[in-house]
């Protein structure tokens, strides 16, 4: 079973790189540079938690699927 410790570092490592992605994106769609990062971080944020928490349950109950 992975640790929160690893699934806090797993998190960090994903919101870095979606941070990236989505700003990217954002700002192809609104061409704001402060547009963008407003979109990109509020959709993080939230986006971050849920990742948390799904690593969260697949390291519990994710075993038990065959």
């Amino acid at each position: 079973m992975d640790t929160h410790k690893k699934s806090i570092v797993k998190t960090l490592t994903w919101y870095a790189a979606h941070l990236i992605m989505a700003t990217s994106v954002a700002f192809f769609i609104t061409g704001s540079v402060k547009m963008a990062a407003t979109i990109a971080s509020a959709e993080i944020v939230w986006e971050s938690g849920l990742f948390y928490a799904h690593e969260r349950a697949w390291a519990k109950w994710g075993k038990k699927i065959k």
